[in-house]
């Protein structure tokens, strides 16, 4: 199975609420990140086909890689009702990875933001 698959796009507007969102209620420094969510793109995304995507911010091509800082951490529900673990990952300063993971059952879905806890 190829872990990551390379994709270079825009963030979906579902995506950047999200981020945002864990960006404003995350870690204490994790609003200091905020300033890099306009130039926040997709590089790479999860090859097992959930929603987990890498990120790169401005001109960059691929994610920062090294040690994770966690700067957001939440429990949430997909529109569908599956339950799936949200974590924001920053390296080296930058955003650098959206992992949603299922708790249950598999989920192609982001959970809805109103379910966050």
């Amino acid at each position: 199975m190829t872990y990551r698959i390379l994709e270079s796009r825009d963030l979906r507007a579902d995506e950047r609420q999200l981020i945002q969102w864990l960006l404003e209620h995350g870690t204490a420094e994790a609003i200091s990140y905020a300033s890099q969510l306009p130039g926040l793109h997709v590089v790479a995304r999860c090859g097992c086909g959930c929603p987990t995507i890498d990120l790169a911010v401005e001109g960059a091509t691929v994610a920062t890689t090294g040690p994770s800082r966690l700067l957001a951490d939440y429990y949430g529900t997909t529109p569908g009702g599956s339950e799936v673990g949200v974590i924001l990952h920053g390296r080296e300063g930058k955003i650098s990875e959206l992992e949603v993971y299922p708790l249950a059952e598999t989920s192609p879905h982001l959970p809805k933001i109103e379910s966050l806890r």
